[in-house]
C-alpha cells in the first residue's frame, strides 16, 4: 500500500475539493486572483510577505493592488490586508507610513503588520511570515509563492527585457510610473481551491490578524460561518511552519510542512519534479539522494546563485559544504547522477541566455501528489518562518501540472511531454546537453542547463564581514 503524506501533525485535516486548478506564473495566477476579488461580496483576506501597494496584478490596464481592493471596499466588501514587519528595514516592504500616506480612500480597506517571532533562537533578522495567501467569501482560497511587488510578476514567455515586469517607487500620482530596475524573469506557481479547506487557510488568517504585533487600530476579526462550495474527489490538506512561542495555544509551533514532505519523498516509488528557490535543508535533501539511491527518478529545477551576496544567499553558499550536499553526492554514489538530475532555467532563443529566478516551491511525487505552496527547501522555511502550502492527492491534476510545467521549461507543446516520467526525464537530459553546447554559439531550443557545483565562497563575505542583507528574495 502507498504511503500516505498527509501530516499527523497539522493543525488541520485532510479535506476534500471538486475545483483545484494550477497557475503557473503571475500573469496567470494574478488575473485570477483579481477576478476573484472582483466577484467578492463579503469579505477578501490576504497574507504578504513582500508587496507593494502600486504592484500591479494586471499590468496592461494598470491596475494596481491598492485600487482594486479600494474599489472592492466601495461596493460594502470588508477588505483585510495583513502585512509582515521586517526586523530590520529591507526594500519591497510595506510600511505603515507608506500605507497611511497612499492607500486610496477606502474606509473599508483594513490592515495590520506582524513582526515574526524567533524567540532568541535566530537572529530577529532572519524572521518572516512568508505566507502568501487569499481567501474570498469564505469560498474560494488561493495559496502560492509570489510576492505581491512587479519584480515577481512574469508571463510564461519569461522575456528578458518584459516592460511589465520591472520595480516601481511607491509614490503618487504621474510618478507611479517611476521605473527603478528591470527585474530578472521569475517562475512561480500558485495553486487555488474551493470545498472545506478554504475554511483552514481562512482560520490561519484570522489567527495571525488577531495575534498581529501592530493591529493599527483595527478591529479583531471573529470567525465567520463559512460557505463552502460543493467537495469532490481530490483530497487536500492545508500544511504550515509556524514558529514556537507564535501562538499562545501552540507553543511548540508547527512543523507539518516539513513532515509532509517528507513523508512524500520517503514514500516516493517511481519519480519526484521539484522546483525550489533554495536546496539546502538537510533532512529534505537527504530524503531526495535516498530517494534517488533506491531508484526514484528524480529531476529538480533549481536558481544557481539564489540572492547570492545577501544573507541568505550566504548560509547557502556555507551549507553547500555541509555533509547533505547537493553537489557533494556525486562523490559519496557514482550510481546517483543518472537518477537525480538538477538544472537552472535560462532563456531560450537567444545565443547569450539570461537567468531565469526559480522561485517556485513545488513537488510532484510519484504523478499523484502534489505540493505548492510558500516553503523554500531551505532550514529557514522549515524551521520559523511562517509558511503555507497545500498538499494535494490526485493523479490527474498531478499529472496535468507536470507536464504544464515540462512544457514551459521544454518550450514544447503539453501534448508533446511524455506522459512517462522515465521517458520525459530523458527528454530533460538531452535537452540540458544540448544546450550547455549550444550556449553561447547557437541560440538555446529550450530553457533547461544542468546545474553545476558554484564556486563556494563566493558570497560569503557578507555574513562573515557584516554585509547588508537588503533587497533578499524570499
Amino acid at each position: 500500500m502507498v504511503q500516505q503524506p498527509f501530516s499527523t501533525s497539522c493543525s488541520y485535516p485532510v479535506r476534500s475539493s471538486a475545483d483545484l486548478p494550477f497557475f503557473i506564473d503571475g500573469e496567470e495566477a494574478f488575473d485570477a486572483i483579481a477576478s476573484e476579488i472582483e466577484k467578492a461580496t463579503r469579505y477578501v483576506y490576504v497574507t504578504c510577505a513582500y508587496a507593494s501597494l502600486n504592484f500591479r496584478m494586471r499590468p496592461p490596464l494598470g491596475e494596481q493592488l491598492g485600487d482594486i481592493c479600494a474599489r472592492a471596499s466601495k461596493r460594502g466588501v470588508h477588505v483585510a490586508l495583513l502585512f509582515w514587519q521586517p526586523g530590520m528595514l529591507i526594500s519591497g516592504t510595506v510600511t505603515q507610513a507608506e500605507y497611511d500616506e497612499h492607500m486610496p480612500a477606502a474606509p473599508a480597506v483594513m490592515a495590520r503588520w506582524d513582526v515574526a517571532k524567533t524567540i532568541g533562537v535566530w537572529p530577529p533578522r532572519l524572521g518572516c511570515h512568508h505566507q502568501k495567501t487569499f481567501v474570498i467569501d469564505g469560498k474560494v482560497a488561493f495559496v502560492g509563492g509570489i510576492n505581491m511587488t512587479q519584480d515577481y510578476w512574469d508571463s510564461c514567455d519569461h522575456v528578458f527585457d518584459d516592460p511589465r515586469r520591472v520595480s516601481y517607487d511607491v509614490v503618487a500620482g504621474p510618478q507611479r510610473d517611476s521605473v527603478v530596475k528591470t527585474a530578472l524573469p521569475l517562475h512561480d506557481v500558485f495553486a487555488r481551491f474551493t470545498g472545506d479547506a478554504v475554511a483552514d487557510v481562512e482560520a490561519n488568517f484570522i489567527e495571525r490578524w488577531n495575534g498581529a504585533s501592530n493591529k493599527h487600530g483595527v478591529d479583531d476579526i471573529a470567525a465567520h460561518k463559512v460557505v463552502h462550495a460543493p467537495t469532490g474527489p481530490t483530497r487536500v490538506q492545508v500544511v504550515r511552519t509556524i514558529a514556537p512561542g507564535t501562538y499562545a495555544g501552540m507553543p511548540n509551533g508547527e512543523r507539518s510542512m516539513k513532515e509532509a514532505m517528507l513523508n512524500a519523498l520517503n514514500g516516493a516509488e517511481r519519480s519526484v519534479y521539484f522546483e525550489n528557490q533554495y536546496f539546502f535543508d538537510d533532512d529534505v535533501v537527504a530524503a531526495v539522494r535516498a530517494a534517488g539511491m533506491r531508484g526514484v527518478r528524480v529531476v529538480g529545477l533549481l536558481y544557481a546563485h539564489p540572492d547570492a551576496g545577501q544573507l541568505v544567499g550566504s548560509l547557502e553558499a556555507l551549507l553547500e559544504e555541509g555533509s547533505e550536499s547537493l553537489f557533494h553526492w556525486t562523490k559519496k554514489a557514482p550510481g546517483l547522477p543518472g537518477r537525480v538530475q538538477l538544472y537552472s532555467p535560462a532563456t531560450d532563443g537567444v545565443v547569450d541566455p539570461k537567468d531565469i529566478y526559480v522561485h517556485s516551491k513545488t513537488m510532484i511525487v510519484d504523478d499523484r501528489y502534489v505540493l505548492v505552496g510558500s516553503a523554500n527547501i531551505a532550514f529557514t522555511s522549515m524551521e520559523f518562518h511562517s509558511e503555507m502550502c497545500v498538499l494535494v492527492d490526485d493523479r490527474a491534476k498531478a499529472l496535468d501540472l507536470r507536464r504544464r510545467l515540462w512544457a514551459e521549461h521544454l518550450c514544447c507543446a503539453m501534448t508533446e511531454v511524455p506522459r512517462d516520467f522515465e521517458t520525459g526525464a530523458d527528454r530533460w537530459a538531452d535537452a540540458g546537453g544540448r544546450n550547455e553546447m549550444d550556449r553561447g554559439k547557437r541560440p538555446m531550443r529550450s530553457r533547461v542547463l544542468p546545474l553545476r557545483p558554484p564556486k563556494v565562497g563566493d558570497d560569503v563575505p557578507s555574513i562573515l564581514d557584516g554585509g547588508s542583507s537588503d533587497d533578499s528574495i524570499v
